[in-house]
């Protein structure tokens, strides 16, 4: 795990790190000056975290009512360290498009990231922009207990209305979430109104896909057949069981008919899955990403257990597509990265 979810080099803030949203909350949040309201948030007492989790398999899951599917125990969240550190060394930045000069403007100082996992790219961010205050939420308190003093933690679900008032943060940011998403064009109405009017929203997902380089003039259903049938298994999985679409190389559409956002920048990023590349930064990076799909067998074998496959099955399918990945060139994951303002007026 990334250094920076270490206690030993964190400030603390004075308590856990953490704090709690009564999960129901349907009233409308109010238009106000004061952009942070925590008058309903509930500081969480080491007794309350396992009562956050379900054990089942020798895994570890949420227990709420999210349809999110994967654990969110140690292994995943190795995975989660490694899919970080890949997106940032890929990207060379933990982020994409506007944001250092949103920043630049000494009014924009508020951030929110949705769904925040262990919380490394929140405290990074931190760092690197010290002026800003930023809050992060997620279905399970994971993320680090010592954050710094202008990072809040607080444990909530995304489908849920968001506690904070209208034209609250300056940048909302939205990684990898559509697994923990049932309605995201209602999401999207949620962060339009927490928005102030020019901030920036950023997000980045996954195309659930099996996909070939560019420079690939192949099928890839004939030329990655493992890694078809194993993406495929997972996407009727997730639909069946929990009713989740894929939404990666939709969201710049659904941003468009929400009918609030302007300025929409869609760019599909090609990483390497294997170290086939002839250029040694994309060597390096294949060689991550490989290593993260490889991890992410484990981490969706207990959603297609669910589904009716059984270990033998899974069995093969696992170890076809491993061996692919291992051996196949030109498999890359596409990642979507998707920003957009919220309209002045």
């Amino acid at each position: 795990m990334s250094s920076s979810t270490d206690p030993s080099h964190q400030h603390s803030n004075g308590n856990n790190g953490f704090d709690a949203q009564p999960a129901s909350n349907g009233s409308e949040g109010s238009d106000s000056d004061h952009g942070d309201d925590t008058s309903s948030v509930v500081e969480l007492e080491p007794d309350d975290f396992p009562g956050y989790f379900s054990e089942r398999d020798g895994r570890l899951f949420h227990a709420g009512s999210s349809p999110y599917p994967l654990p969110v125990d140690a292994p995943e969240q190795q995975r989660f360290a490694l899919e970080h550190d890949l997106l940032r060394r890929f990207l060379q930045a933990n982020y994409v498009g506007p944001v250092a000069e949103l920043f630049s403007d000494p009014g924009r100082n508020m951030a929110l990231d949705l769904c925040t996992g262990t919380g490394t790219w929140v405290m990074e961010m931190a760092q690197e922009f010290p002026q800003v205050r930023f809050r992060a939420f997620d279905i399970v308190p994971i993320a680090t207990r010592y954050p710094f003093e202008n990072v809040q933690f607080e444990v909530d679900d995304v489908n849920n209305h968001l506690r904070w008032n209208n034209a609250t943060f300056d940048l909302v940011h939205a990684r990898i979430i559509a697994m923990a998403v049932r309605d995201y064009p209602q999401v999207l109405q949620e962060v339009a109104r927490v928005l102030r009017p020019g901030g920036l929203f950023l997000s980045l997902e996954w195309s659930p896909y099996p996909t070939l380089d560019p420079s690939i003039q192949q099928d890839p259903v004939t030329y990655a057949p493992a890694s078809t049938r194993f993406h495929d298994a997972i996407n009727r999985a997730l639909l069946d069981r929990q009713g989740l679409r894929p939404i990666a190389g939709q969201v710049h559409t659904l941003l468009a008919d929400a009918g609030v956002f302007q300025e929409i920048s869609s760019t599909p990023y090609h990483i390497p899955i294997g170290a086939w590349s002839t250029d040694p930064f994309l060597r390096n990076i294949g060689a991550t990403c490989r290593d993260i799909n490889e991890i992410y067998t484990s981490s969706v074998k207990p959603l297609l257990i669910d589904s009716g496959w059984t270990e033998g099955q899974l069995n093969r399918l696992f170890a076809d597509f491993i061996r692919e990945i291992r051996s196949l060139n030109g498999l890359v994951s596409v990642l979507y990265v998707v920003h957009a303002r919220k309209a002045q007026t």
